[in-house]
């Protein structure tokens, strides 16, 4: 599949769109710190491909770090979701028990 993939005037449209969300500079910091770890999670063919230049470095110690606080942030102001809550409920029935022979 991977040589199929490339970049084009579509693709380089959305990554412009997406990086330019938010209509405050502090909403476009949040967009911005969550594009950058996003980018992070790319393999290096594509960064390199989308012209993206983040040294590993930077993507471990400061892009994925920085996600995570603006991801618990945003998690903590959402409030509780029930969804979640439900989710949760699921995995710990589904967890193995003595019952199980485990």
């Amino acid at each position: 599949m991977r040589p199929q993939l490339h970049v084009t005037p579509a693709v380089l449209d959305a990554l412009g769109f997406l990086r330019g969300l938010g209509r405050t500079g502090r909403k476009r910091v949040v967009v911005r710190v969550l594009m950058n770890d996003v980018v992070g999670l790319l393999p290096s063919w594509a960064r390199t491909e989308l012209g993206i230049h983040r040294p590993a470095l930077v993507r471990a110690d400061w892009d994925r770090p920085a996600a995570t606080v603006v991801g618990w942030a945003l998690e903590w102001a959402r409030g509780p979701s029930e969804i979640h809550a439900a989710a949760r409920a699921r995995l710990v029935e589904a967890e193995p028990g003595p019952r199980d022979g485990f």
